[in-house]
C-alpha cells in the first residue's frame, strides 16, 4: 500500500473501490472476472484495505453492498458460451444428509444446479450474521445475569405421571406387571 492511501480516509478509499468496480462493470466482464478484479485475493478491495480488520469494516459499508449487487447482476446474466476464462477447484463439504436434501430442494425450487446454489450462498455477505452476533453479545453484556439466592426447587411431578421405577396406586408398573 502506498503512502497516499494511508492518508486517504476510510471512506474515501472506499469509494475508490466502488469507482473500480463500476468502471469495470461497464466493460460488462463476466462475473468470476469481475469478482476477482474488485473482491478477489489480488483485487482492489484488498490493495486498498490491505488490514483485515480496514477490510471487515468495508464489508459493513454501502458501498461494499453496491459492490455485492454487482456481482450479483453479473451472475444472473446469461451469457452464451460460458464466459469465464478461470480455472475452476473443487472442494469437499461434508454435511448432514438432512441439509443435502433441504439444498437440493431448494435448488429444484429455484430451477438451478446445487453447484450454482452453493456459489451464491458462499458469496453472500456474512455482515448479516455478524451484526446478529454482535447484536446478541450486546443485548447479553447489558442484560445483568439473575443470581439466584439459593438452589430452585425440583419441579413437582404431575399425579397423572408415575416414573417407570415407581409403582403405580394399584401395584402394577408401567408393564402391567403386580408387585
Amino acid at each position: 500500500m502506498n503512502d497516499t492511501m494511508i492518508n486517504e480516509s476510510f471512506d474515501a478509499r472506499s469509494q475508490k473501490v466502488l469507482q473500480v468496480a463500476k468502471q469495470l462493470y461497464q466493460s460488462n466482464p463476466d462475473w468470476v472476472t469481475f469478482f476477482r478484479e474488485v473482491l478477489g485475493v489480488d483485487g482492489a478491495a484488498r490493495s486498498v484495505f490491505a488490514d483485515q480488520s480496514d477490510y471487515v469494516a468495508f464489508e459493513k459499508t454501502d458501498q461494499y453492498s453496491e459492490v455485492q449487487q454487482m456481482v450479483t447482476n453479473l451472475r444472473n446474466r446469461k451469457i452464451p458460451g460460458g464466459g469465464h476464462n478461470e480455472a475452476t477447484r473443487v472442494i469437499t463439504v461434508r454435511l448432514p444428509e438432512s441439509l443435502h436434501e433441504a439444498l437440493k430442494a431448494e435448488a429444484s425450487d429455484h430451477k438451478t444446479s446445487m453447484n450454482k446454489l452453493c456459489i451464491s450462498k458462499l458469496l453472500q455477505v456474512l455482515v448479516e450474521d455478524e451484526a446478529k452476533s454482535a447484536a446478541a453479545a450486546a443485548a447479553r453484556a447489558a442484560a445483568p445475569a439473575p443470581r439466584p439466592t439459593s438452589m430452585p426447587a425440583p419441579a413437582p411431578v404431575p399425579a397423572t405421571m408415575s416414573h417407570p421405577a415407581t409403582p403405580s396406586p394399584d401395584n402394577s408398573n408401567r408393564f402391567g406387571k403386580q408387585f
